[in-house]
């Protein structure tokens, strides 16, 4: 049995094992990407059948769930202003790895400090200098600002 498969964690060591280097979604991704699958879901099965105003999909209550918990949590609803985030937290000099910068789109910590504490492999990076801490200040800043553009919409 390979041990880096079950040895995973995402604590002040990030181990990831072979998902190291998978590609990541934060929340406001996830729940855009499911919104627009149903939504072309929809349109399908209305092309199909116009007269049908049922969904193209069976509601479960897992899918019901994981829609409720995105629409609450996700911080970004709009495309636009996830993309912004996103590019934000790209253009981020810091070696951050993919888990980590998702983390950071979120949870959208409004300081460094709050990053370090809710990301411990961060605080790490920091302490270990591969993570500059007044850049990681600047991003959760201009993150902090997006998302308070978006709750005053």
């Amino acid at each position: 049995m390979d041990s880096d498969r079950f040895d995973l964690e995402a604590g002040r060591d990030l181990k990831l094992g072979e998902f190291a280097d998978d590609p990541t979604l934060n929340l406001s991704e996830a729940r855009i990407i499911l919104e627009k699958s149903l939504e072309a879901r929809n349109k399908r099965a209305r092309e199909k059948n116009p007269n049908s105003d049922r969904p193209a999909w069976k509601d479960t209550e897992t899918l019901s769930k994981t829609r409720d918990y995105l629409e609450i949590f996700a911080y970004f609803k709009e495309m636009a202003d996830a993309e912004t985030a996103e590019r934000l937290i790209n253009q981020f000099s810091g070696g951050m790895e993919r888990f980590e910068k998702s983390q950071l789109g979120s949870l959208v910590p409004g300081s460094a400090d709050e990053a370090r504490a809710l990301i411990p492999s961060l605080e790490k990076k920091v302490d270990d200098g591969l993570v500059d801490a007044e850049d990681l200040e600047n991003l959760c800043r201009e993150l902090d600002k997006i998302k308070r553009q978006t709750q005053l919409l």
